[in-house]
């Protein structure tokens, strides 16, 4: 899953991903869904960034009741971002008409 970073606390560890849903309908407009994640969960020690597009992969959430967070987190791919974007774009234009 490929989502960007929109909310990390540096003192505490954790953040937030947000990735972009599209819809099942051309009309409706795409939606948003966020996950938690910690610092712990990114590969190789790499520093969070807010803005930063990373792929990852989702875990059950750790209290009963809680959504799914990310795990194993590196930061995308140019050509992963770049399919992302264009995707987003192509949803968009038809939403528009």
């Amino acid at each position: 899953m490929i989502g960007r970073i929109n909310f990390y606390n540096h003192a505490k560890g954790y953040g937030f991903i947000t990735v972009t849903v599209s819809s099942k309908s051309p009309t409706e407009a795409p939606s948003q869904e966020q996950f938690f994640f910690h610092h712990s969960n990114f590969k190789n020690g790499e520093t969070p960034a807010i803005g930063a597009y990373v792929s990852f992969g989702l875990a059950p959430g750790i209290a009963e009741g809680k959504k799914s967070q990310a795990v194993g987190i590196r930061f995308a791919t140019s050509h992963e971002v770049g399919s992302i974007d264009a995707g987003v774009s192509a949803l968009a234009s038809k939403v528009g008409e």
